[in-house]
This record gives C-alpha cells, sequence and structure tokens, in this order.
C-alpha cells in the first residue's frame, strides 16, 4: 500500500515538472515569433527616422563627391586608382622612326607617360591646362586656352623664369640679349643647349573652334630663352621680350602646315597658309605623329622642316609635307634686338623647347627631342610630298 501511494506521488511531480517545461518552451517560442514579425515589420516611426537618415547621408556623399570633383577639377593631374590599373596594362612605348641621324650622347628627352611633371626637365604642376587627366594607357589630357609646355635640356635642368629675366646680367643664365653677340656665342645659356634638333609630338585633336583660322592650331616653338615681357617700353631697360625669339612649326586644326618666326616676345612673321599647304587632312580624333625640324645650314641660314604620319598613328612612315629656308632676309624688326640685319636668321641654341597650342583639347601619346646631324640625313626613306 505505501509502495503504491510513493509511485502515485512520483508519477504526479514528473507530470508538473513535464507541464512545467512546456509552458516555458511554448512562450518562448511566441517571443520569438514576436520578435521575427517586429522585424519583419519595423515601427513605421522608426523607417521614417531611418530614411531621413538615410536621405542626409546620402545629401552628405553627394556634398563630398561634388567637393572631391571640384578639388580634382582644379588638381594638377588625375591618377587613375591603383587598384584598377592592373586590369589595364599600359601599352608599350613605341618606337619613333628617326629622320636624321642623333648625335652621340646628345641632348633628348622622351615623354614621362607615368608622371609627365618630372621635376627633371618638366615642371607644369602651376599650368592647370596642361596634364589634366591620365587615362588606362598613360596618355594625357591637354585642356584648352592657350596651354604651354616648357621642356628643358637634361643639363639645364627647369630654369625658373627669375633666373633668366634678371636684371643683374651677372646673375642670369642668359649670355646676352644682343642678336649679334647670341651669333657669335651659339647659345643662350649653355653649349649643350638644342641647336640642330628633331621634335615629335604624336596627339589626338579632340575639340577645337571648328573654323579655320590662324589662331587654331599647335605649334612646336625651338630656340627660345623665355616669353616673358617685363618692360612697359620695349625700347628702355632689360630687353628680356628679346628672349622670345624663336621658329614655330605650326599645324592648324585643319591640317593646314606653315612655319611662324617670332622676331621678339611680341612680333611675328609668318606664312600666310594656302591650298599648298593643306596636305595633312582634318586631325580630328586622329592619331598623328607630327614632327618638327629645326637645323643650322651654315652660320647665317636655317632650315625648318615639317614631317607627318596621320595615318599609322605616329608609328611611321613619316612624310615631309612643308619646309622653309631663313637665309637671314626673314623679318623687319630684329635689330632692334641688336641684329645686324632686320632678317637676321636665329642660329644660336636654346635649352628649352614649347609645345605650344591654341584653342586645342588634345591628348599627348609621346613627345621625343633630340639632337641631330643633319648631313647624316636618312630622309631619302620618307619621300617628300
Amino acid at each position: 500500500m505505501n509502495n503504491t501511494k510513493i509511485m502515485l506521488l512520483s508519477l504526479f511531480f514528473i507530470l508538473i515538472v513535464i507541464t512545467i517545461i512546456a509552458i516555458i518552451n511554448y512562450n518562448y517560442s511566441s517571443n520569438q515569433l514576436l520578435s521575427l514579425f517586429i522585424l519583419a515589420e519595423p515601427d513605421n516611426n522608426n523607417k521614417e527616422k531611418e530614411d531621413k537618415k538615410e536621405q542626409e547621408q546620402t545629401k552628405e556623399d553627394e556634398d563630398k563627391e561634388e567637393e572631391n570633383s571640384n578639388k580634382k577639377s582644379n588638381s594638377k593631374t588625375y591618377q587613375i586608382d591603383p587598384r584598377y590599373r592592373s586590369f589595364f596594362p599600359p601599352t608599350k612605348q613605341i618606337v619613333i622612326p628617326e629622320i636624321y641621324q642623333s648625335v652621340p650622347n646628345g641632348e633628348t628627352y622622351r615623354f614621362n607617360r607615368t608622371n609627365p611633371n618630372d621635376k627633371v626637365q618638366v615642371d607644369e604642376v602651376e599650368n592647370k591646362k596642361v596634364f589634366t587627366q591620365q587615362n588606362y594607357e598613360d596618355i594625357w589630357r591637354i585642356d584648352g586656352g592657350k596651354p604651354r609646355i616648357d621642356i628643358h635640356t637634361k643639363d639645364a635642368g627647369i630654369i625658373p623664369d627669375k633666373q633668366i629675366v634678371n636684371k643683374n646680367m651677372s646673375k642670369s643664365i642668359v649670355q646676352s640679349w644682343n642678336f649679334s653677340e647670341l651669333k657669335k656665342i651659339g647659345y643662350w645659356h649653355k653649349p649643350s643647349d638644342w641647336k640642330n634638333i628633331e621634335v615629335t609630338l604624336i596627339f589626338k585633336l579632340l575639340d577645337s573652334a571648328r573654323s579655320k583660322g590662324d589662331q587654331h592650331s599647335i605649334s612646336i616653338v625651338t630656340r627660345s630663352i623665355s616669353h616673358s615681357q617685363l618692360d612697359n617700353d620695349y625700347k628702355k631697360g632689360s630687353k628680356f621680350f628679346c628672349g622670345g625669339s624663336s621658329y614655330h612649326n605650326n599645324i592648324s586644326n585643319e591640317g593646314q602646315v606653315r612655319m611662324k618666326k617670332e622676331q621678339f616676345h611680341i612680333d611675328y612673321e609668318w606664312e600666310r597658309y594656302n591650298d599648298e599647304m593643306s596636305k595633312v587632312g582634318n586631325l580630328y580624333n586622329k592619331i598623328v605623329g607630327f614632327k618638327g625640324i629645326v637645323y643650322n645650314i651654315n652660320n647665317t641660314a636655317v632650315k625648318l622642316e615639317a614631317w607627318v604620319d596621320a595615318e599609322n598613328q605616329g608609328k611611321g612612315p613619316y612624310k615631309k609635307v612643308h619646309e622653309l629656308i631663313d637665309n637671314g632676309n626673314w623679318g623687319d624688326a630684329m635689330t632692334v634686338c641688336g641684329a645686324k640685319t632686320n632678317g637676321q636668321a636665329i642660329t644660336w641654341g636654346s635649352p628649352t623647347i614649347i609645345i605650344k597650342a591654341n584653342d586645342f583639347e588634345f591628348d599627348i601619346y609621346d613627345i621625343e627631342v633630340r639632337e641631330i646631324v643633319p648631313s647624316s640625313s636618312s630622309s631619302s626613306s620618307y619621300p617628300s610630298i
């Protein structure tokens, strides 16, 4: 009898424990379902708060993006994100055909495609129109307006303008502002100055004023030292303006080629465009190789040549499209800077060449500058047109 009572009591307690466990599990499951429901159907007030917060964040992000965009547009260069560069390996730099043989160990320049403002031979950091954007092939954008790219010999390096246009001549790098003296000396700065040179520019014209005109062009400028004018009257004081004396191998947006002579800054003599000079054709959206070649024939005459490859993206062959000889009778004002005749040829060298554009937006693919030996010409393989 006692044993039976004990068994019944044990069963009773076991049932109570099972019931309690079942109730606890039920409550837990209900709470979980409730939580899931709450997560699936958030409170409208919270949703509105989150939407507002998201809108504010979006606006903040847009403001930051606009600010960064403005900074980027005003910055000197635009670098490709290194994370993406590996997907677009740079194209190999081409071998540019030579018209004339190079001077052994002569001064040279080749475009630095990853860092064009290398501070060795080029420093256009302050020129906001130059090297504004870089694409994955290390091709650099030059914006419209009147951009100028100064390229210096390695021996001269980057020359601050204050070292050139210095009223104390002993502190200037310039040997003289007098053209008769410069003819005897043979150079503006050093014997290593570029004199007989072949300059190659490979570029693509993207935009310009869609009209003919003297201003819509790109030029390779040689034999000048400075294009500064600090005097109100060029007949008084230091003749810094004489440093602008130079030759310009010029090609227009319509593909017309001609030569200019800048007697001093600013006084030009130039050929007028004519049908004979329209030998290249429209330049827009073509990769064009353009060579400006300048060399002395003797101590009184200078020859200028223009060669173009508009068919094979600067890889050649190049064709001679124009030439001109300055025999010392081109001009009417060279005596202002001490020349013996009004048309004296610019026979002395310079440590600087300039890529100059007026009203051109274009991409630079390559630039090369070489000292040449004109007598060792290979031009027979590049027939004249």
